[in-house]
This record gives C-alpha cells, sequence and structure tokens, in this order.
C-alpha cells in the first residue's frame, strides 16, 4: 500500500520505527532510573508520543489502555494550562486524577511539551504505579475505600518543572505525602528522565529532518493504522456478540458487555452493568475506552503501530454511575485488577466471538483470562526500614486454535524467590505449577504457579497484607469450543499452623495440607500476617480449545508424568488409560474408554 504523495515508503518506515524507538528508549529509562519493583521487575508503566492536540502517536511497548488514557491527561492538560500558566519549552506537568485520566490515583501521568524553535511539535508522556500515594491503605488499593476522597492524592494537573527546573517545594510536598518518600521521589525522577530523553530524541529528529517532514509522517502514521484496521474489520461478518463477567466477595457485581459489528465499525456496549459499588472496583470511562482498545490492538491490530488511528473505529457506550464510568465520590483504588480485568477480558472474548465467524481469522482465537488475585505488603523489614510491595506469581496463559497455552506464561512478570527473601522478611516455603490448574482440552491451556509464603526476620513480629485482584471462583481462565476453564485464582490465609515445627526441624511443606491451621478464603481485605500464618497465593491458569477427548494421548501422559495433571484427570476428563508401569497410553483402552465418555454425554449422564 503506499503512504501518501508526499512521504515515500523508504522514509515512512524509517522514520516511523524511529519514533517507536523513541518510546522504547523512554521504557527503558523508566527502568533503569526508577527503583521499585513495579517498574523494575513487573514493567507497569507506560512511555509514548502525542500530537499536538494529544492524540496517540506512538505507544511502543506500553499497556495500550495506558497510552489511551494518558491521551485524556495531555488534553487535560492543555485545557488546564494554555491560557492558565502558559506552557512553555521544558515543561513538566502531573496528573493522577481518575475522574480526568488516570485510572487510579497510584498511576501517576506526568507529560511534556516537545517544542522545536518555539512550536509545539507534539507532547511525551509516561506514566509509573508507585509504591504509596498516602491512601488509607499502604500501596494505595484500599479495600476499606467507599469514596475517592480516601484513596490518596488526587490531582488535576499541575507544573512540576517549569522551563526546565524542577519546583522543590511541589516535589517536596508530594512525596512527603506518602508512606516511602524515598522511592515515591524515585519514581518521579524516572519519569521526568523519560520525558527528557524523548524531547532530546524528537528535538534530533526534527533538527535532522525537519518539521514538515516529521509531521507528514506522524500524519500518515495514524492514517495507516486507521485503514488497515477498518479493511480488517469489513473482512469480518456483520454481527452482534455478548459476555458477562462477575467480581464475586461479599457482594457480586456484574459487567455486561453487547459488541455490534457493522461495516468497518466496532461498538462496545456496557449497558446492563452494575451501578458503582461503593468498593473501589469502578472503572472511569476513559480507562474503559482504553481497554476496548488494547483488546482491538492485541486482536486485530496485533502488528500495527499503535497509534490514533486504532480507536477511530471503535466506540464505547458506558453508562455513567455504573461500574464502567463512574462518577464522584465513587472509589477507584482497586479497580485495574478488578473492574478493569473483568472489562478487558470481556472485550477480548467477544472480539473473539466476532473472529471466530471468520474463516480467515478463526485461527487466531484464544481461550482468555478474566483475571487473578495479588496483594500488597507492607511493614518494616529485616534491614528495619518501612517497606511496601507486591505479591503476585505467573499466570498460566491460554490456549489457542493450534497449541496449548505456556506454562506460567501470562501476566505481568512474577518476582524472584532470593529478591523477595533477600529484601523483605518473608521466605517461600513452596513455590510449583499448579497441578490440574490448566484448563483441559484438545489444546490445553497453561499451568500457572502457586506459593505459600511465612514470615521470617520480621523485626516487629507481623507486616500488613492487603488482598485484591478479581475475587470469585470464575477468574481464572475460561475454556473455548468445548475447552475446560481453569482453577480459580485465590488467595487463602492459613491460621496457627505448623510452620515453625518445619522451621525449627529444617523441613519444608509438600502442600497447605502439611501445614494444618485454620484456612480463610481472602475477599477485600487487609490483616496482619503473624508469626504462625502462612499466605497462599494461587495465580490464574489458562483456558482449555477443544474437546479434551481429542488430544493426543502421548501429551496427556506427558502432563501427567510432569506433575501438570492428576490421574484423575487423565482418565476421568482426557479419558486415557496409561500402563502402570511405563506410564505410557494403553491406546486400545485409551480408544474404549474415550468412546464410552462419549456415548455417556449423549445420552446425558457423564
Amino acid at each position: 500500500m503506499s503512504v501518501s504523495a508526499s512521504v515515500d515508503p523508504v522514509t515512512f518506515e524509517i522514520l516511523s520505527h524511529r519514533l517507536h524507538q523513541i518510546t522504547l528508549e523512554m521504557g527503558t529509562t523508566l527502568e533503569r532510573v526508577g527503583g521499585t519493583v513495579n517498574t523494575t521487575q513487573m514493567h507497569d508503566y507506560m512511555a509514548a508520543l502525542y500530537l499536538p492536540n494529544g492524540d496517540v502517536l506512538s505507544a511502543g511497548e506500553s499497556m495500550a489502555r495506558h497510552a489511551a488514557c494518558a491521551g485524556f491527561a495531555v488534553k487535560r492538560i492543555i485545557e488546564r494550562f494554555e491560557k492558565d500558566g502558559g506552557i512553555f519549552s521544558d515543561d513538566i506537568f502531573l496528573l493522577n486524577d481518575p475522574y480526568l485520566a488516570a485510572i487510579h490515583q497510584s498511576d501517576i501521568y506526568m507529560v511534556s511539551p516537545i517544542h522545536y524553535r518555539d512550536q509545539l511539535m507534539g507532547w511525551s508522556a509516561t506514566f509509573v504505579h508507585v509504591m504509596d500515594i498516602g491512601a488509607m491503605s499502604p500501596g494505595g488499593n484500599s479495600p476499606g475505600a467507599t469514596e475517592i476522597c480516601q484513596e490518596g492524592l488526587r490531582i488535576p494537573g499541575l507544573k512540576l518543572v517549569e522551563r526546565g527546573t524542577l519546583r522543590q517545594d511541589v516535589f517536596d510536598t508530594l512525596i512527603n505525602m506518602t508512606r516511602q518518600p524515598v522511592m515515591v521521589g524515585l519514581d518521579l525522577k524516572c519519569e521526568i528522565a523519560a520525558n527528557n530523553v524523548a524531547k532530546a530524541r524528537m528535538r534530533e529528529m526534527l533538527e535532522q529532518y525537519g518539521p514538515e517532514l516529521i509531521t507528514s509522517v506522524s500524519c500518515e502514521m495514524i492514517r495507516y493504522s486507521e485503514s488497515i484496521l477498518k479493511r480488517r474489520i469489513q473482512e469480518i461478518p456483520d454481527g452482534v456478540w455478548t459476555d458477562s463477567g462477575a467480581i464475586q466477595t461479599d457482594e457480586t457485581w456484574n459487567v455486561v458487555l453487547t459488541l455490534r459489528k457493522k461495516g468497518d465499525r466496532l461498538i462496545f456496549d456496557f449497558t446492563g452493568s452494575d451501578p458503582q459499588a461503593k468498593r473501589g472496583i469502578n472503572l472511569p470511562y476513559h480507562a474503559t475506552l482504553g481497554a476496548c482498545f488494547e483488546a482491538v490492538l492485541t486482536t486485530l491490530g496485533y502488528d500495527l503501530p499503535r497509534n490514533h488511528g486504532a480507536s477511530r473505529p471503535i466506540e464505547v457506550i458506558a453508562p455513567e454511575g455504573t461500574v464502567v464510568n463512574v462518577r464522584y465520590p465513587g472509589p477507584v483504588s482497586l479497580n485495574t485488577t478488578s473492574g478493569m480485568k473483568t472489562v478487558q477480558y470481556l472485550s477480548s472474548s467477544v472480539l473473539m466471538q466476532m473472529l471466530a465467524t471468520s474463516e480467515k481469522w478463526q485461527q487466531e482465537v484464544m481461550a482468555l483470562s478474566l483475571g487473578f488475585r495479588l496483594a500488597r505488603h507492607a511493614g518494616v523489614n529485616q534491614y528495619h526500614r518501612y517497606y511496601v510491595s507486591t505479591l503476585l506469581d505467573l499466570s498460566g496463559a491460554g490456549a489457542t486454535a493450534t497449541r496449548d497455552g505456556m506454562d506460567s506464561g501470562g501476566y505481568l512478570t512474577a518476582h524472584n524467590v532470593e529478591w523477595i527473601e533477600s529484601n523483605f522478611p518473608l521466605f517461600y516455603l513452596f513455590r510449583s505449577h499448579i497441578k490440574d490448574g490448566g484448563g483441559a482440552g484438545k489444546f490445553v491451556g497453561g499451568s500457572g504457579a502457586e506459593a505459600a509464603l511465612a514470615l521470617h526476620d520480621a523485626p516487629e513480629g507481623k507486616i500488613r497484607i492487603i488482598a485484591f485482584g478479581v475475587a470469585g471462583l470464575r477468574n481464572s481462565g475460561q475454556g473455548m469450543f468445548g475447552g475446560y476453564p481453569a482453577a480459580p485464582s485465590l488467595l487463602v490465609l492459613l491460621e496457627d499452623t505448623k510452620v515453625r515445627d518445619f522451621i525449627e526441624t529444617h523441613r519444608y511443606p509438600k502442600n497447605l495440607a502439611d501445614l494444618g491451621g485454620r484456612r480463610k478464603l481472602l475477599p477485600y481485605c487487609e490483616f496482619d500476617l503473624k508469626a504462625d500464618d502462612v499466605v497462599y497465593i494461587r495465580s490464574a491458569s489458562g483456558g482449555g480449545y477443544g474437546d479434551p477427548l481429542e488430544r493426543d494421548p502421548k501429551l496427556v501422559a506427558e502432563a501427567f508424568r510432569n506433575g501438570l495433571i492428576s490421574k484423575e484427570t487423565v482418565e476421568g476428563i482426557y479419558g486415557v488409560i496409561l500402563d502402570e508401569s511405563t506410564l505410557t497410553p494403553n491406546l486400545p483402552a485409551t480408544q474404549d474408554l474415550r468412546l464410552r465418555l462419549k456415548q455417556e454425554r449423549s445420552a446425558g449422564t457423564g
């Protein structure tokens, strides 16, 4: 496809990739200058470039939902400062108001204008999830909050750097209203550094190629993404698809989504979703839009430049005052791992249903995950310093129409065990893949990880745990076309266990049953983890694809030998009989069992 009359294809490819590379260098800067686990290990950040009006130009490898939200942030800064306070070269602005652009207050957006010879040529923007924001709970995710005023600092926009000079009074005020001023300050400085890198690299390009050519390439990047995406949408038959998801703890909140595809348009309609909650699971409208934008990019637009052009075929309907379009004073602090994960799942799910109707696209269908559980932990560590950090583990990836999902290869990044134990007053009792965790199918979902942790060398004899994420028993990978769902992701507290007996006798428990004690499935809550307690975390696993009775018996036997599935699953779900001595499939017996299981299904007794 020709690009345009003003930009030849070779120049377009070189300069568009150079713009993309700038966003990658911004991300590398965030990692190298930042110091928190969220930034350096979990890669929970965003770095992108924007047009002068705030439209996304290049989102790099960043989370696309945050790139979309940062576009709202740029537009808010323009509205707030263009006529009052001014927008000058080398300014950097800060915003984290969820009602304006951020997803929740812990996500601090920094945006900076990019000038060339006194002309505004665009913007750079970053976000990092800071480790504390001054909310009622350490870390900012506050299960007890019933309104946004209890969830920490909320900044509708301020100028942190003015004409290249840090406003130290503003910087000090921000970090001193958190529990971790040093680490929050480091996160803010890594964002400043990344925006400075973006400005330097963009000015080099503008000096080398001139503003007219860069502007032409920028416009063409957006036109290109829009035109290719619309063409792909048109290839798929028109139709309507629906799905729903629930977050379940002491209450249940339902999200409903209908996708209507007509011509080259995709309309995501969340009408029918529950009213907003008095718990921080609620999403602002721009976050719901960002989740749909990301879902489209990762399916139909997986190879396209991530920019505003990919949002033009999309319309999002989200009634105000619901869990997907919160209004003041609804709380939001738990939303990125609850409401957001639910909307991400649903928007991808209806797209997968749509793709399944297309002969060209049906091989791209994948079993999806609805979410996972995770926790914050905070307290005084073995070095007598106060800290706040995160506990999560790797999820299993969903199966596709052509292959198995990857074991422990899903969301974000797990923490290194040695790193956790050397920095925090915790140690691992065990960590392993979940047996029977992945969803069964012709192609199986990947197994997630499970782990049990206890206190070690905690000066105060306790630390604080905050439990959040998508709660409920349908919060993991969902099966497709006869595939089974995965085991749910769980957080469990075991109280008054035998953990100290194991430690004193230099033994390790092999599973939770060895530890004894009282078990409590954790809802949204916070509590003190004490000396005889154990916290168990089971991550999400991947859903299966297709009928398990069609799976290659050799692969079933291999999974059993590797400890990923039990003998009950081998026979009862996959219909495979193993030779007791060799643990290889007995093919005649397997064929007979599978035939009997299919007959029982047909008769409605299986």
